[in-house]
């Protein structure tokens, strides 16, 4: 079946799988079953997302690999296929470029959250870092989650030693709120951006498609 309209029932049940944010060539969807098991073989993969040996820099990220790691991506992205509230909303988004799944991106609002506070996290494989498509990912989420439904304030979190992710962060406006334990007694390094530090950095003309059904179910 088409990816578009397996995923077209998927957001019938689930409209966060509905979102579909795109510039210039990259696209963040819901993902399908067939695009999460393209992902599932990069974390699979030796290295796929992190140099070995240095998995400690991806907070909770396992030293796993193969099928056991494949097993464990795939359970937690379906894990995020809940039906979205006012106080707990996930929407997962397969990062498509060159037509392939390079990369999940996560915006999510959970119930201890302040109002219109939403979380960013996300991964590229390591064979797609360092070209600057982890940086537009994340100001397309901040488009998102700035420019269409409303909140006042993003945050993240790094472990201390991931300069990479920490650099995004900061490029796209982040500024460190915190540094507190995270897993295994890696410091967790916490940033928030607000819009006007986004709005300096802003992509022009991004796409956003399928918000107000998402909207209308989390009461926005």
């Amino acid at each position: 079946m088409d990816a578009d309209l397996l995923r077209a029932d998927v957001a019938a049940l689930y409209p966060q799988y509905g979102l579909r944010v795109a510039h210039a060539g990259t696209v963040l969807v819901g993902p399908t079953d067939e695009e999460l098991l393209e992902l599932a073989a990069v974390v699979a993969e030796p290295g796929g997302v992190v140099e070995p040996g240095r998995e400690s820099e991806l907070l909770g990220w396992p030293v796993d690999e193969g099928d056991a790691a494949a097993r464990r991506f795939l359970e937690g992205a379906w894990r995020l296929r809940e039906a979205p509230t006012a106080v707990r909303w996930r929407a997962p988004l397969a990062v498509i470029d060159g037509g392939r799944a390079l990369g999940l991106a996560v915006l999510s609002h959970d119930h201890h959250d302040p109002a219109g506070t939403v979380r960013t996290s996300s991964w590229l494989a390591r064979a797609e870092q360092g070209r600057g498509l982890g940086r537009r990912v994340r100001l397309m989420l901040l488009e998102l989650a700035f420019g269409h439904l409303g909140a006042v304030r993003a945050v993240t979190a790094a472990a201390e030693g991931n300069a990479a992710s920490l650099r995004v962060s900061q490029r796209c406006g982040y500024r460190e709120t915190h540094r507190g334990p995270g897993p295994e007694g890696v410091v967790e390094v916490h940033l928030a951006v607000t819009p006007a530090a986004w709005r300096r950095r802003r992509l022009p003309d991004v796409d956003v498609d399928g918000v107000d059904a998402f909207r209308a179910a989390v009461g926005g």
